[in-house]
């Protein structure tokens, strides 16, 4: 899958990995982010240089949930090369899995070192919050390089930077910070050589840029409606910072989990309120690809790194193939305006300024309507969703257009929300042509004839 050789036990930056798949954009690493460069028929997944230089594939391998051996060997037959993992097997990992399936397909970090494979897997684990503690991390690190079969550790995560009741079976001998002492000294002797923390808000953030080696991964829990704006803004400053001094050193990773919506189900969701979200669904549709490919490109367009853990050798190559078409601002707009917004749960409603945010059909089915545009008008008609934003305020959201006479838009929509129609051959913000206001009263499935009415507006 890639061509260069190694010249040495180091990665530098001449030896930067590729990690191309068959999809037709190229995407450039940046330092506080991505930006899409140009078409090239030799497509990448985004990338992301870590502070030690090495250059890692901003799509991996999630492994909780019971992933296990033969998803991870599909994973990695797919092109996967990045796994995450971890200690913790009450929280759907099996570490020894994961380890067993890189040992087997010989592409672990010391293969390559050796020149005994072109490539390699990049294995990042976490340690368990119960071993927080100096004695107790360096121990940890130790049951690691065993489980996972390695000489070094590509990258080491502290889980989680404290303990409570019901997750951990002792009190821990420690602190996170007595752990990162551990783990600086395993950097520092080449056991390790990524570390990072989960969880971070910025008081956290602060201690860990007074340490002596600073944290490589920042692992939060980040999605559509939980966006981490402030500690994301903060790390790409300090990225655009280093950058700007001509230094990789200081640059960190701001990692997801959970960007699919998962953890919603552990806040009191019986749905994944990511996944029924109407707004991702019209983006997917208009595209022509899932939920899930719209948000890990939306992600790794913001410099976040995604690690979806699928069981289904078709949703891993779907997940690694989602960079092959290009959202526009108004795409990425809408899905920015969800941060914060998250809908009710089942037998709740929702609303943000008079609009109900993208909720699970489940929960407000006595609201949906399946609304149906006709154009009638011998034009290209661009629809957009009115989104209010304060008194005599609001924003338009693209949902679609159509572009001759009798072309149709359906769209899920829901009680009380509006459209407007404008012409699509106009540049810039085209002129107002037609609005509509969605009312259940009127029955689930609607159909609004647009015409022009320019002159009434």
């Amino acid at each position: 899958m890639h061509t260069h050789k190694k010249t040495s036990h180091q990665i530098s930056s001449q030896t930067m990995r590729a990690f191309p798949l068959v999809t037709t954009l190229f995407i450039k690493d940046l330092a506080s982010g991505l930006a899409i460069d140009e078409i090239s028929s030799d497509a990448l997944v985004p990338t992301f240089t870590l502070a030690n230089n090495i250059t890692i594939p901003l799509i991996g391998l999630g492994s909780a949930s019971g992933v296990g051996y033969l998803h991870v060997d599909s994973a990695i037959k797919a092109g996967y090369r990045f796994i995450d993992t971890a200690q913790s097997a009450s929280w759907g990992y099996k570490e020894n899995e994961v380890g067993n399936a890189v040992f087997d397909a010989k592409l672990r970090w010391e293969d390559w070192k050796t020149g005994e494979a072109d490539d390699y897997v990049f294995v990042q684990t976490k340690i368990h919050p119960q071993d927080l503690g100096y004695k107790s991390t360096k121990e940890a690190i130790a049951r690691s390089l065993s489980t996972l079969r390695v000489s070094s550790l590509d990258s080491v995560l502290l889980h989680k930077p404290r303990c409570w009741e019901g997750v951990c079976d002792h009190e821990p001998e420690g602190t996170w910070e007595d752990s990162w002492k551990a783990l600086e000294e395993a950097y520092d002797d080449g056991i390790v050589r990524s570390v990072g923390i989960c969880d971070v808000d910025d008081s956290l953030l602060d201690r860990l840029l007074s340490k002596r080696i600073k944290p490589t991964i920042i692992q939060n829990w980040f999605d559509p409606y939980h966006q981490d704006k402030k500690l994301r803004e903060r790390i790409a400053a300090i990225n655009t910072q280093q950058e700007e001094n001509g230094q990789v050193k200081g640059k960190i990773l701001y990692q997801a989990y959970s960007t699919l919506g998962t953890q919603w189900k552990m806040r009191g969701y019986v749905e994944n309120p990511v996944f029924d979200n109407y707004i991702l669904k019209n983006i997917a549709k208009k595209h022509g690809v899932s939920v899930p490919q719209v948000l890990i490109n939306w992600a790794t367009q913001q410099g976040v790194m995604v690690l979806p853990a699928s069981t289904q050798i078709s949703h891993q190559e779907a997940n690694l193939n989602s960079f092959a078409f290009v959202l526009s601002h108004e795409d990425i707009d809408a899905i920015n305006s969800l941060d914060g917004h998250p809908p009710g749960k089942r037998g709740q409603r929702s609303f943000h300024n008079g609009n109900e945010q993208g909720l699970d059909p489940s929960t407000i089915d006595p609201n949906k309507v399946d609304v149906h545009f006709i154009n009638e008008i011998n034009t290209r008609v661009k629809v957009y969703w009115v989104q209010k934003e304060g008194e005599n305020q609001e924003k338009h959201i693209l949902m679609g257009e159509m572009t001759r006479l009798s072309d149709k838009v359906n769209l899920d929509s829901f009680h009380g929300h509006e459209f407007v129609f404008k012409d699509g051959t106009e540049a810039g913000d085209g002129r107002l042509l037609h609005r509509v206001s969605v009312d259940r009263n009127e029955g689930r499935r609607q159909y609004f004839k647009i015409t022009d009415m320019s002159g009434e507006l």
